[in-house]
């Protein structure tokens, strides 16, 4: 694609800056909010049996803001356009973040994205990307009948053979993660080696107590495609290391 900042300018206001973990109010799983008295939030306690497992956002999404309109609208929107349209500017912010940390995310052999049963929503947003597109090997599929919200790896088949191989796993949201931490346990029991996994936007609730909490200061954080949550998380206080 052209140069992913020109598309990405419209979204910039409304990125919000992933905080680093281990920090207390943060979960060391998907760098969202967690309650004080825990290193991880409730939904990431449910996969403790996935460790180790570090999900790597793009950026926090709140709700009915910008980022979580474009992640439900370049898939369910009824204008083509506007479809079009949020699908480069999603691309440009994944190639951008691909840009700045592939280090961060380590090597991978294949790239993949979580399916649901009827369809890989995020296909549109990887053909877009030359340096994913080269490497696509969609080895997970949806079964029918198997839409569970709860974790249920046997809700995918692998489809190939994934044994020894590092799998990039993509997805464009994670709200209570039971998808993708059913994704990459499908993939892990066939023999693959999840890398990342990396999710555009870790959809928050502004007005739950603990997020309410982390949003106040990261107010004073800007997101910096230059930093990540591995590399240069956002931290209440920076240089401490909880």
């Amino acid at each position: 694609m052209a140069d992913p900042a020109t598309y990405l300018e419209p979204l910039r206001g409304a990125l919000v800056a992933v905080p680093a973990a281990p920090q207390t109010g943060i979960c060391s799983t998907c760098h969202s909010s967690a309650e004080d008295d825990y290193s991880r939030c409730y939904p990431c306690r449910q996969a403790e049996s996935l460790d180790p497992l570090d999900v790597l956002p793009v950026t926090l999404s709140i709700h009915g803001g910008l980022i979580h309109d474009h992640l439900r609208g370049y898939k369910d929107s009824v204008s083509a356009s506007a479809r079009e349209r949020m699908t480069m500017r999603l691309a440009a912010l994944l190639a951008m973040f691909l840009r700045h940390h592939a280090r961060c995310i380590g090597p991978w052999d294949v790239v993949a994205s979580v399916p649901s049963e009827t369809r890989v929503a995020m296909q549109p947003i990887i053909e877009k990307i030359k340096r994913l597109k080269e490497f696509q090997q969609q080895c997970l599929q949806g079964r029918q009948g198997t839409g569970s919200r709860m974790f249920d790896p046997d809700q995918f088949e692998v489809v190939g053979e994934v044994q020894g191989l590092r799998i990039l796993l993509l997805d464009d949201t994670f709200t209570a993660g039971a998808k993708l931490f059913s994704a990459v346990s499908a993939l892990r029991r066939a023999g693959g080696v999840v890398v990342g996994p990396v999710v555009l936007g870790r959809h928050v609730q502004p007005g739950w107590p603990p997020s309410v909490a982390m949003l106040k200061w990261l107010d004073d954080h800007a997101w910096d495609e230059t930093r990540c949550c591995r590399c240069g998380g956002a931290r209440r206080e920076e240089g401490s290391l909880l």
